[in-house]
């Protein structure tokens, strides 16, 4: 992976199995942009996402601001009949991932407040954590059906910040620490072995006039009954 991560403050992107950008579309609510989102700024909106083929399927982003492909129900919506849905989201409110009415609220549980990691089959959540301030390799800290779903991807990836010694110039040279986190690497990282590609350094804004959509039919949202089916048991 040799994206430079550290200026993307914000990300929420989803891979899907799905190979057929129409259907990806259809399955997500979207039409296509009637201009191109690259040069025109009003088309850019938190119900803009880009569409693009990668890996062994597609590639779906919210270049602004949106969180649109993180929502459990396209989650959902997705990964039915056979299919995968991996979703990578950070910097942004989290808040649809919240069900605060339900007795079940798994993805604030879990510590998803800046940062979260999620891959789906069948219409379900296998597994879910929070990169950001926990080891993502510890199956404790992890919710869905089956917690060990990505297991064979996790190896030599550190999800733990980085401590480096520091030092200011000036009238006397004063030591200090910096923390450097490596959690969207690594998670990136993950996303890059289950889609079999390698990260477009274009994530965010594709460059590609035929990317832009924009969702006008958004996924119903889950009820509570289809919620808990989705998220899986409760933590213990």
């Amino acid at each position: 992976m040799t994206v430079d991560l550290s200026v993307v403050e914000h990300l929420c992107t989803t891979f899907t199995t799905h190979d057929d950008i129409g259907t990806v579309a259809s399955l997500i609510g979207a039409v296509p942009l009637a201009v191109d989102y690259r040069s025109s700024p009003e088309a850019l909106t938190s119900s803009t996402a880009t569409i693009i083929r990668w890996g062994d399927g597609s590639l779906i982003t919210n270049p602004y601001y949106g969180h649109e492909c993180a929502r459990q129900e396209v989650m959902s919506a997705l990964s039915r009949h056979g299919h995968l849905a991996v979703c990578l989201a950070w910097g942004i409110s989290l808040s649809p991932w919240r069900k605060t009415y339900s007795r079940m609220d798994p993805w604030h549980a879990a510590g998803a407040s800046l940062a979260y990691f999620a891959y789906a089959a069948n219409g379900r959540l296998e597994v879910g954590f929070d990169p950001y301030d926990v080891d993502g390799a510890d199956p404790s800290v992890r919710c869905g059906w089956n917690p060990g779903a990505v297991d064979a991807y996790l190896h030599d990836l550190d999800f733990s910040p980085l401590t480096v010694a520091t030092q200011q110039s000036g009238r006397g040279l004063r030591r200090g620490r910096r923390t450097i986190p490596r959690h969207k690497y690594a998670c990136v990282t993950l996303m890059e072995r289950i889609a079999g590609a390698t990260f477009p350094a274009d994530v965010e804004r594709p460059d590609s006039p035929d990317a832009g959509f924009t969702v006008t039919s958004p996924v119903p949202a889950m009820s509570d009954t289809e919620f808990a089916h989705f998220m899986g048991p409760p933590q213990s």
